[in-house]
Order: structure tokens, then C-alpha cells, then sequence
């Protein structure tokens, strides 16, 4: 099985026998699979959207949501899919520091920005671990569709727990 390891601001799309992993804090993880192939892809973005000010690169950057999402579709299409034959996953969006006192972190506004953004694609949400305190450390398999999820909560905090999110729902 080939292993690919997303960096924020990455994604990966592709088919068969391969194993996406990252690593999550306010990050988001979007975890798309087709529904009658071993195909999908998975984009880790850092923030929502990129905030311009009438300058910059006009090219596509994987670190904000709606261009990884954009990423993500455009090669989903290059592949021929129909975005309406995918389902997918959400991953992340936690409060990396315990502390925090902040109504709305960057975590949550980025958990409730992917879930926009599947709303908007009409793309049907299985599963999601969104939220919370510390980080996820995230297994995709595309061949299966298989997600694993391991928890880490910062120094002081609760020990890690394992849980798996395969197929409609986190046991």
C-alpha cells in the first residue's frame, strides 16, 4: 500500500491502494469518496478563505477552504466523476490550546466553513469528528474508504483515545 502524508495546504486525489495521513489542529481535513469506485481525495486546508486586499496571487492555494475544495472537485472532474456520485467526511477544526477563551476559534469557523462547503456542492456528509481540544492525527484509506482517527490533547489534558469514523458514523 502507498503511503502520501498531507502537509497543510496539501490534498491528494487518487485511486486504489493508497493511505493518506496528517495531521490536524484548527486545520480541517475534507475527505471525499467516490461512491462505486476506489477513488476520492482528501485537501487539508488551514483557513476558510484568503483574505486579499486586492493583491497577490491569483493562482489556487490548498491552505484556504474554498480553493482546496475547488482543487479537490477540479480533479475529481479530470478523472470524469459527477460530484453528486461522491460522499464525504470532515476531520479537525479543534481548539489547539485548552485555554482558549475566544467565542469562535479558527478551528470552528473552519469545521463550520467545510460543512458549508459540502452543503453548497450537495455532497452528502457520512461522518465528522469536528471540534474539541487538541489535535487528530487522520488515516484515510481510499481504496476502502476506511477512516482512522487518533486524538491528542495538549500537555495536562486527557490521554489520546482511538475511534474509528467508517461508514455512517462514529462508533
Amino acid at each position: 500500500m502507498r503511503r502520501i502524508y498531507l502537509n497543510p495546504g496539501e490534498l491528494y486525489f487518487g485511486e486504489g491502494q493508497v493511505m493518506v495521513e496528517t495531521l490536524l489542529g484548527s486545520c480541517v481535513a475534507i475527505v471525499l469518496r467516490h461512491r462505486a469506485r476506489a477513488l476520492g481525495g482528501v485537501c487539508h486546508f488551514l483557513l476558510p478563505e484568503r483574505i486579499t486586499h486586492g493583491r497577490g496571487s491569483k493562482a489556487q492555494d490548498g491552505r484556504y477552504g474554498a480553493e482546496a475544495f475547488g482543487l479537490l472537485l477540479a480533479q475529481a472532474r479530470r478523472r470524469g466523476c459527477a460530484i453528486g456520485d461522491f460522499d464525504a467526511k470532515l476531520f479537525g477544526g479543534a481548539r489547539v490550546f485548552e485555554s482558549s477563551k475566544v467565542v469562535e476559534g479558527v478551528g470552528e469557523s473552519n469545521a463550520r466553513y467545510a460543512e458549508q462547503l459540502l452543503h453548497d456542492a450537495e455532497i452528502p456528509l457520512l461522518s465528522s469528528d469536528l471540534g474539541g481540544v487538541g489535535y487528530r492525527y487522520l488515516r484515510v484509506d481510499l481504496g476502502q474508504g476506511d477512516v482512522w482517527v487518533r486524538r491528542g490533547y495538549p500537555l495536562l489534558g486527557t490521554p489520546p483515545r482511538f475511534s474509528s469514523a467508517n461508514g455512517g458514523g462514529n462508533p
